[in-house]
């Protein structure tokens, strides 16, 4: 059973991996999902997916570091202080904890505006034309659902015409989001011990990169993402009742 379980936690990571490398975005957004609709908890499936997803963040930002302008930071500033923000008070003042409803609701919502381009069009236009809203709700979703990928990855697009940019952007906001979590459930108790994991998504993520994505069509890749994130927004509130 043990195998079996570490074949299945090897498959998702080196899947969503490969999906960082093309679209920007899969170990946190995808990768936990994925774990908490096979069974695993919240706290374990973060401690999986969330340091690997770090140290690619690093590695993008490492080699972008140039591009990464004023109005950039402002915004990794912006999400992350009001992502810090809602996080204390959520947990310490409310007693809201991840909630599988709410990360559905999100995921769903995320998958219908990505897929349909009759509302991915104008939705991008009014992220594009209110970025200080867009970085404030971010860092909102991210505290009550560490889903704030979802709206990041829509604002990368909105921001910037290009994939690299679009993905420099995503890549250094879910540093920042990333670090501040990993730090806060560190101090709560939570073992970030599966380092093999987080390891293995390194060279899968590189070896993807340099092998695979040159050769996918990254908004049509998008649009298969999409549909797979609606999809799972609706397993999760169904799971949510179920249990």
């Amino acid at each position: 059973m043990l195998m079996n379980e570490n074949a299945l936690i090897l498959l998702i990571v080196v899947i969503c991996s490969i999906c960082q490398s093309i679209i920007g975005v899969g170990l946190v957004m995808i990768g936990i999902p994925t774990l908490i609709l096979s069974g695993f908890s919240f706290t374990h499936a973060l401690s999986i997916c969330l340091p690997g997803s770090l140290i690619i963040n690093i590695f993008q930002i490492s080699t972008h570091y140039k591009q990464i302008n004023k109005s950039d930071i402002i915004s990794y500033v912006t999400m992350s202080s009001v992502y810090l923000l809602f996080l204390f008070y959520i947990n310490y003042a409310v007693g809201i904890s991840f909630n599988k409803t709410t990360a559905g609701l999100i995921l769903i919502l995320t998958g219908i505006v990505g897929f349909k381009s009759s509302l991915r069009v104008p939705f991008l236009q009014i992220l594009a034309s209110n970025q200080n809203a867009a970085n404030v709700f971010t860092g909102i979703i991210h505290s009550i659902s560490t889903m704030g990928g979802s709206l990041l990855s829509l604002n990368g697009a909105a921001r910037y015409n290009d994939n690299q940019s679009s993905r420099r952007y995503i890549s250094g906001g879910y540093l920042a989001l990333g670090l501040i979590q990993l730090i806060f459930y560190i101090q709560h108790g939570v073992s970030f011990t599966p380092t093999l994991y987080s390891l293995l998504s390194v060279p899968i993520y590189f070896a993807s990169e340099r092998y695979l994505s040159p050769y996918i069509n990254p908004r049509k890749f998008k649009s298969i993402i999409f549909t797979v994130i609606l999809i799972y927004g609706l397993l999760l509130i169904n799971q949510n009742f179920v249990e």
